[in-house]
């Protein structure tokens, strides 16, 4: 096994086709396959993609409750997922997404999560150091349940750098500062779905995204991603800045897991072929247009992502 996800703030997932969605409106699902509900969280889809992949890999986070109980046993349904989660007292969050295909649009409603203890987070930490020995790589990502510490995330990766582990986050917050300021990953995809900010710092324009994905690199990270628009993302290593600009108008009811699946096709690439953090974000950026053209979060294989390596322009910008 080579790779751990780190998911704090695990869900279960509902994402609902709703043709024609309007508020205040009452729609019925006649057609099962349009209400899917399955366990999510950012750490989480990228364990279901690694999977369809070929990839085995170890689930650890934080589940409780009713809804905790359900998610588990959709997760075990994954042969290639080890499930290493400590149980809390509250409910594991629930997150409704209703994808609208005629509007191209998506409405989500994401619960806050579970509030956890003291106890709970030195379980975690625990569980978390005596599982770093058996992975290489470990990816933290998605958001924290609401009392966790600032600093949780930039504890658990100096500790897997002591062990000498790839380290790979994708979030954004506090905790997500934190862990850039003390110990930052290797690779990092600033989340920015909820609000176009790096720090305090608003991100409108390119030069913006180019001082972002500097500054990353500047804490030490090798790669940094940030999504530039719909169509495109800013892309830096130590060796520059360039531009990947997707060759196609993008579907924005298909945009749900996108990031997750850039972080996929990144650890793969890493996993399979070494340390070359650029041809690992183009693997990435192919990985994300092949999700685009599925509603569901899944990439079918590897055949699939290499079908999409030229559907993107490479520039450099800096």
């Amino acid at each position: 096994m080579d790779v751990m996800t780190v998911t704090l703030n695990p869900s279960l997932d509902r994402e609902i086709i709703v043709e024609n969605f309007k508020c205040g409106k009452m729609f019925r699902i006649s057609n099962p396959s349009n209400a899917v509900m399955e366990p999510g969280g950012k750490g989480i889809n990228v364990s279901k993609m690694l999977s369809k992949l070929g990839i085995e890999n170890m689930a650890l986070g934080f589940l409780g409750g009713f809804i905790g109980k359900v998610f588990l046993e959709k997760l075990l349904e994954d042969r290639n997922i080890t499930s290493n989660f400590i149980f809390v007292e509250e409910e594991t969050r629930e997150n409704i997404a209703i994808l609208d295909l005629v509007n191209h649009s998506i409405t989500q409603i994401n619960s806050s999560g579970p509030k956890i203890t003291e106890v709970d987070i030195e379980h975690l930490i625990q569980r978390y150091e005596n599982s770093l020995s058996l992975v290489e790589h470990v990816l933290i990502s998605g958001s924290v349940p609401p009392n966790a510490p600032k600093d949780i995330y930039a504890t658990l990766f100096s500790l897997a750098k002591k062990n000498g582990i790839t380290t790979y986050m994708e979030a954004n917050g506090e905790h997500f500062n934190e862990a850039i300021e003390k110990s930052c990953p290797m690779v990092v995809r600033v989340d920015l779905r909820k609000e176009k900010k790096y720090y305090d710092r608003e991100l409108k324009e390119m030069d913006d995204y180019i001082y972002a994905a500097e500054d990353i690199i500047k804490h030490g990270a090798k790669l940094a991603v940030l999504s530039y628009h719909v169509e495109g993302d800013i892309i830096a290593t130590n060796d520059g800045v360039w531009l990947f600009a997707v060759n196609e108008k993008v579907d924005r009811s298909h945009l749900f897991g996108v990031g997750d699946s850039f972080m996929t096709g990144i650890i793969y690439y890493i996993l399979k072929n070494g340390y070359n953090y650029l041809e690992a974000a183009k693997f990435g950026m192919a990985t994300a247009i092949a999700k685009i053209h599925h509603i569901e979060k899944y990439i079918e294989s590897k055949d699939e992502i290499n079908k999409y390596l030229d559907y993107f322009e490479t520039k450099k910008v800096k």
